[in-house]
């Protein structure tokens, strides 16, 4: 695992960015770092070491001098990969992962991404073609921002790369921040700044010629289904998720795995621990306090029948404030997941010991664990035929006052099918923008999670309504808020964390089958409970899902209502020009005096507030 950072440029003032762009990666790789530099272009890399700890320094370049390679992330398949190339002649300098990419450039072009099995995103100069080509992974387990400006192009892991970069404009785009506080992330593409960009998932760019192009080389089909009852399923995931596990076990260094007392991190540490032939280490953060959601107790039953040696961090939830004077270091751009915090505590903790872990991350939108796919698979009987065509009802609705046509099924009747469902957190809803925001920020900012969900929702190859909710979920939600979240709080203390239910192979497998296999009913997540219960004590399996749960409605009214009224006050998100000042009011009020919680939406406004004094505190809505 690493940082990667780079551009291809003809200004002359790029050259001497690039050391700053790289050490501002240096948590993501503390092992080493180095540059290459030909003609327009400069790579630059920090390196962790995980494979091939002697070999492997990046930049790689090719035998010939012609490409070079700057790379985040691991290949699993890559010993595959190598016997393959080495049988069509190629040779090799090293014994890690990254050179069967540039080998696989040289041999397959740009299909060398059709044989990737792994979490990337990389960089790829070929001096003869004149072409920098950039790629992140299937599912976007991996980050890769980008800036094209005034003919040149600028890359890095993340956002704070780009920023020492020459004449890089930092203009705050107000869609991403309505997009921010209607769902507590900003989707790819968009970043928080207008001329900054994040890669999809399954995308590739490219500079040739002056010229910028791009494409999508994978997304996951639904169909054909597997012809599968139960207990087929269960033995061809049992096959399938064990293949992933395997495939992620690979490391010169100290491997472990987060249990969090669930069935997804139980599953992956109780097969880690069979295909490995020993004990591993576990990792949980558990919460001292009734007011907190710990499961320390459970992750310790998990550890405790799977045989791991288990580590446990306890924490009273005042240990875990003093973590968010970090927050807008490690996520660079408005960032409102408050599950960001113990997991920031709980990279740390696990670093002392290891340098991968495993983790959970993706069965969820995988198999259908949220109880809010149960509701809208439910609801959707009645608002296809509501919001039927010719039914007067979405007339209707658009004309109700917005606090009653925000009731759920009412505002999906009133969309068409494509828009009915657009992501999980739902903080300042869209219906009500005009009540709280201000003229102005309604103004600028129009796009609309919805907007979003619903290219995706037309992108989906799959009949099944479930199907859709579940696709748009892994592309929207996934990458943008779980996987980021994962990936700066690890990648902050050095630590590489690894998704098993993520593999795209295994992915698009899961994909194909059929829709009672993951929702039947009330029940969810079937088929992966059923082979759970092979690995995983019953009453693990079949306990509520849970889940990192702060008391951030506590905090705001108590241990952070001098940070929160300082920040919504007139010397903070109130001078931005973004809310109505009434609204702030009526929120501080309510939440603080115990009627209303709207902790969330005060803990995305804190958050925000917080940014702009780090990155742009002069910043304020024309």
């Amino acid at each position: 695992m690493c940082g990667i950072t780079g551009f291809l440029s003809h200004r002359p003032d790029a050259r001497a960015a690039l050391p700053a762009m790289t050490a501002s990666l240096a948590h993501r790789g503390p092992d080493a770092d180095g540059f290459h530099y030909d003609g327009p272009v400069g790579l630059g890399h920090r390196r962790l070491s995980v494979i091939d700890l002697a070999g492997s320094r990046q930049p790689l370049v090719g035998a010939d001098g012609a490409t070079a390679l700057v790379f985040n992330g691991e290949i699993y398949n890559f010993r595959a990969l190598r016997a393959e190339l080495v049988a069509a002649g190629h040779r090799f300098a090293t014994q890690g992962d990254g050179e069967v990419i540039l080998a696989g450039w040289r041999e397959w072009g740009r299909g060398v991404l059709e044989r990737l099995r792994g979490m990337f995103a990389f960089a790829l100069w070929d001096r003869t073609r004149q072409e920098l080509f950039l790629a992140r992974d299937h599912l976007g387990v991996k980050p890769l921002y980008h800036a094209w400006h005034d003919g040149s192009l600028v890359f890095g892991s993340e956002m704070k790369a780009l920023l020492p970069f020459p004449g890089l404009p930092r203009r705050v785009d107000p869609d991403a921040l309505m997009l921010y506080l209607e769902c507590q992330y900003i989707p790819a593409p968009r970043s928080v700044y207008r001329d900054v960009h994040k890669l999809p998932p399954g995308h590739w760019l490219a500079v040739r010629d002056g010229a910028l192009s791009t494409g999508c080389y994978w997304r996951p089909s639904y169909v054909p289904k597997h012809p599968f009852a139960l207990r087929e399923a269960v033995d061809g995931l049992d096959r399938e998720l064990a293949r992933s596990v395997e495939s992620m076990l690979v490391a010169d260094v100290p491997l472990g795995a987060f249990v969090s007392g669930g069935v997804d991190s139980g599953v992956i540490a109780a097969l880690a621990t069979r295909i490995a032939g020993r004990p591993i280490d576990t990792f949980n953060l558990g919460f001292t306090g009734t007011d907190v959601g710990s499961e320390h107790v459970e992750a310790a039953t998990v550890a405790r029948h799977i045989g791991a040696r288990h580590h446990c961090l306890m924490l009273g939830p005042d240990d875990v404030l003093p973590a968010l004077d970090r927050w807008v270091d490690v996520f660079d751009e408005p960032f409102g997941d408050q599950a960001a915090l113990p997991t920031m505590l709980l990279a740390e903790y696990a670093r002392r010991d290891v340098t991968v872990v495993l983790t959970g991350e993706g069965a969820d939108e995988v198999f259908g664990g949220y109880r809010n796919y149960v509701k809208r698979v439910r609801g959707e009987r009645f608002t296809r035929v509501l919001g039927a065509p010719g039914s007067p009802l979405p007339w209707l609705v658009r004309r109700l006052p917005p606090r009653i046509a925000r009731d759920r099924l009412l505002k999906a009747a009133s969309e068409p099918r494509e828009r009915r469902y657009a992501t999980i957190p739902n903080i300042y809803e869209s219906l009500r923008r005009r009540e709280y925001f201000t003229d102005r920020f309604n103004e600028l900012a129009t796009a609309r999670i919805a907007d979003s969900a619903e290219a995706l929702y037309r992108q989906c190859d799959s009949p099944s309504y479930l199907d859709h909710l579940l696709d748009i979920d892994a592309r929207l939600w996934l990458p943008d808020d779980l996987l980021a979240k994962v990936d700066r709080a690890t990648m902050a203390y050095s630590l590489e964390a690894r998704v098993p239910f993520l593999d795209h192979e295994f992915y698009g497998w899961c994909a194909r089958l059929t829709p009672e296999l993951k929702i039947d009913g009330s029940a969810r997540k079937v088929v992966l409970k059923a082979l759970a219960e092979r690995y995983l004590p019953k009453e693990i399996v079949h306990r509520p899902k849970q889940g990192f749960m702060m008391p951030l409605d506590r905090w705001l009214a108590r241990e952070l209502k001098d940070d929160i009224t300082a920040a919504l006050g007139p010397r903070g998100i109130g001078r931005r020009g973004l809310l109505r000042p009434a609204t702030i009011a009526r929120l501080l009020a309510e939440h603080t005096s115990g009627r209303k919680n709207h902790a969330m939406r005060l803990w995305v406004l804190l958050i925000l507030e917080r940014w702009f004094a780090r990155y742009e505190p002069d910043f304020a809505l024309g």
